[in-house]
């Protein structure tokens, strides 16, 4: 219970009892816990208190709040690495969750001025564009869009589209797996339409992955641009702690 004689914060200590319920099993993943009036009932709480609590527990990752729906308890995130023998897909399937992709359009497009400067292609070339939603089971975690350069969109594997990881479709080509991938990673929110499709609210917390395939030559493959849930999922990255790192930050 609260010891309101202690120097530790109340929001803190009623951090400390609600996270102690969760690890204990007494709300599991997916739970929606008790609203704030009802927390400062129990408690003695004032509503200040309660939601400073709820708050860092949000922060934390530890519970996820929607407007007109309630807190629910969260679930554990997925990780994605840039290693590619620890890629999403397989860390899905170490879980025992299936890993899927949900194909909303294959088509050949003029690209936005920006995915044109990245392929390096004219004013009046066009690039083909895929755009999937990342399924974990069947719950939508991420979209990605992808542009592919004329030279390489032809030998497309189609039958890896549905499966595998996001670059299954072309890792067969040769001009691939002696290429490189360059990766920019960033924060957004989810516009109206993404929302919907990955079956959240508009506004919502995204990361966001902007990847360009260069081959060995140095011509550019495919440029990507995913967008994950940032409730459901993080990016790891692992690298050496080199003594030329040491003074970067």
């Amino acid at each position: 219970m609260l010891e309101r004689s202690s120097p530790i914060p109340l929001y803190h200590q009623l951090k400390q009892l609600l996270a102690a319920k969760i690890q204990a099993g007494d709300w599991k993943a997916g739970d929606l816990i008790p609203a704030e009036a009802e927390l400062q009932a129990t408690y003695a709480l004032s509503r200040t208190t309660v939601r400073l609590a709820l708050r860092e527990l949000e922060v934390d990752g530890t519970l996820s709040r929607y407007r007109g729906r309630g807190t629910f308890v969260s679930k554990p995130k997925l990780t994605h690495s840039s290693d590619p023998a620890r890629g999403l897909a397989s860390a899905l399937e170490a879980q025992g969750i299936a890993a899927s992709w949900r194909v909303l359009a294959a088509d050949w497009v003029d690209p936005p001025e920006d995915v044109r400067v990245q392929l390096q292609i004219s004013n009046d070339a066009r690039a083909y564009c895929l755009k999937r939603l990342r399924l974990a089971g069947e719950e939508p975690i991420g979209l990605h869009i992808a542009h592919v350069a004329a030279p390489f969109a032809d030998t497309l594997n189609s039958t890896a589209l549905g499966e595998g990881s996001s670059l299954s479709y072309l890792d067969h080509h040769v001009a691939v797996m002696g290429g490189s991938a360059e990766r920019l990673i960033d924060a957004t929110v989810a516009s109206p339409e993404d929302a919907a499709l990955l079956e959240i609210e508009a506004g919502t917390p995204m990361l966001r992955i902007r990847r360009l395939i260069v081959s060995r030559g140095g011509a550019p493959i495919e440029h990507c641009q995913s967008i994950y849930r940032g409730d459901r999922f993080q990016y790891h990255v692992r690298s050496p702690a080199a003594a030329s790192d040491r003074n970067r930050d």
